[in-house]
């Protein structure tokens, strides 16, 4: 389970947000998402966390019994049915399956040990609420079938299903009806699956925080609110503003997929001319006439902005404290847009050093890059960095930079061509999205990127035919973003595992 994931469970199930949670530490990332199952493991100082978290819902029991399904007075409580219901309704709610007679009689035992050790009904409470939090099956989304099977795959059990299909959408435990479904057997049946997946896409409350999650994590800005900027440079730069940004994002992914209207579609998302802006952040943009601090809709111009890379939230993230982080972003749009990781280089390449002219351009202060050495590498990514440097640090439009003018041209070798120069050819930015929005291997890397996020396996670990198909769907559907989640779930791997 992410950070994410337990916190929203714990809040829909029990309707808490404990103080521990504070103390979860950030996930490994790997492919940029914090889902990732090979990076999820428990390491001591988190299993450290984890305990002092079942100590606190174990407390919460004891205050709140009715959302744990102690329906007696927890201070007299003692072995028969309503310790029975109470094991089985908090580990139902933690486990997100029924327990078995037999683990409902495991924890039942526990029970009677703790209070008769001197702990008392409260301590026996307690210590059944933290084992059933600690164990692997509340800790762990698992993916182990109903029956071991020794052939080629293995059937997702129907509670492992709801599970997938919950947190990939919610981010969440299962609601009610989707568990019910899963009581019946139903979710094997694609109609039912897919019928329920429907309808919690459609459900804005819980659906859109949890895509806004993975747009945060695929552009790589959940640091987004704490990204610092050197104050003598830019002292509009507050948290405040940091703030802003990261509602602006949410606002506008929220109106590609779920506004009144929306198209839902990635082509509004990559080449859209609109932002959600405030007092604060509209300056940036060049716009005038817009007071207050709630967000509104407003036109850019379309000479200068398109879609979410020249978006602030995106051109703030991606740059350091006092310049733009040129190749870093050129890196992360080949890695992250065109699904294209360029090798770290060799050992042994020497730094260039800083550069002796102080009033120089970025794309002057990289020049060495067009040497043999460098070239092989940094042709893939430094062009998309010199078209970003019509951007500054704070993402405000630019022509120049140290009084120079900025040569945002360039040219882009494509994967999907062989990397085979010189590709796209560009004379900035905003002509470089605009090709890159009809390329394949940007909306097939979306399709890919989701198709990883959705699994919770990093790209290389997905099946070479399953990607194609999911690209494919993608494609016919025309980039339609809801469908897209649709063909995710459709796929046989979905419910099924190889072994």
């Amino acid at each position: 389970m992410t950070k994410s994931q337990l916190a929203n469970t714990l809040r829909d199930e029990f309707g808490i947000e404990p103080a521990a949670l504070s103390n979860l530490p950030s996930e490994a990332r790997l492919d940029g998402f914090a889902n990732q199952a090979s990076q999820l493991r428990i390491a001591p100082l988190l299993a450290e966390v984890y305990f002092a978290l079942g100590e606190e819902l174990g407390a919460h029991a004891l205050q709140n019994p009715d959302k744990f399904g102690i329906a007696c007075d927890a201070a007299t409580l003692a072995p028969g049915s309503c310790l029975e219901g109470f094991i089985a309704t908090t580990g139902r709610k933690l486990w997100r399956r029924p327990l078995s007679a037999t683990e409902v009689a495991d924890f039942s035992a526990l029970f009677a040990k703790t209070a008769v050790q001197g702990a008392g009904p409260a301590g026996g409470v307690t210590s059944v609420v933290q084992a059933l939090f600690m164990s692997p099956s509340s800790l762990h989304r698992t993916e182990l079938g109903t029956v071991k099977d020794t052939g080629a795959v293995t059937p997702l059990a129907d509670h492992e299903i709801a599970s997938a299909l919950s947190y990939m959408l919610w981010d969440s435990a299962p609601d009610a009806e989707l568990a019910a479904l899963a009581d019946q057997g139903k979710l094997r049946d694609r109609t039912v699956l897919l019928d329920q997946a429907k309808r919690l896409f459609e459900a804005r409350d819980k659906a859109s925080p949890a895509m806004s999650h993975f747009f945060e994590q695929w552009l790589e800005l959940e640091n987004l609110p704490n990204a610092v900027k050197d104050a003598d440079l830019f002292p509009m730069a507050t948290p405040e503003l940091n703030a802003d940004l990261k509602e602006e994002l949410r606002l506008f992914t929220d109106s590609v997929l779920f506004d009144a209207g929306a198209d839902r579609r990635f082509d509004s998302l990559f080449t859209s001319t609109y932002a959600f802006v405030n007092e604060r952040t509209a300056p940036l943009y060049g716009l005038s006439g817009v007071t207050g601090d709630a967000m509104v809709r407003r036109e850019l111009n379309p000479a200068e902005r398109r879609g979410i890379l020249t978006s602030l939230p995106f051109l703030w993230g991606h740059a350091h404290a006092q310049d733009t982080a040129l190749v870093g972003r050129g890196a992360y749009v080949r890695a992250e847009i065109l699904c294209h990781r360029v090798p770290l280089p060799p050992g042994g390449v020497p730094n260039p050093g800083k550069f002796a002219e102080p009033n120089a351009t970025g794309r002057q202060r990289l020049g060495i890059h067009a040497s043999p050495a460098c070239a092989v590498c940094h042709k893939l990514f430094d062009g998309i960095g010199f078209a970003l440097e019509s951007y500054d640090p704070i993402g405000r439009f630019r022509t120049t930079e140290h009084g120079q003018e900025i040569d945002a041209s360039g040219s882009l070798p494509l994967p999907s061509e062989g990397n085979k120069e010189p590709g796209i050819v560009f004379s900035n930015f905003v002509e470089l999205v605009d090709e890159l929005a009809q390329k394949p291997d940007v909306y097939g890397c979306f399709a890919q990127q989701f198709a990883a996020y959705a699994s919770g396996y990093d790209l290389p670990e997905l099946d070479a035919c399953e990607k194609e198909r999911v690209v494919d769907d993608f494609a016919r559907s025309q980039n339609a973003i809801d469908q897209l989640v649709l063909s995710v779930i459709a796929s046989p791997s979905f419910i099924d595992r190889k072994n």
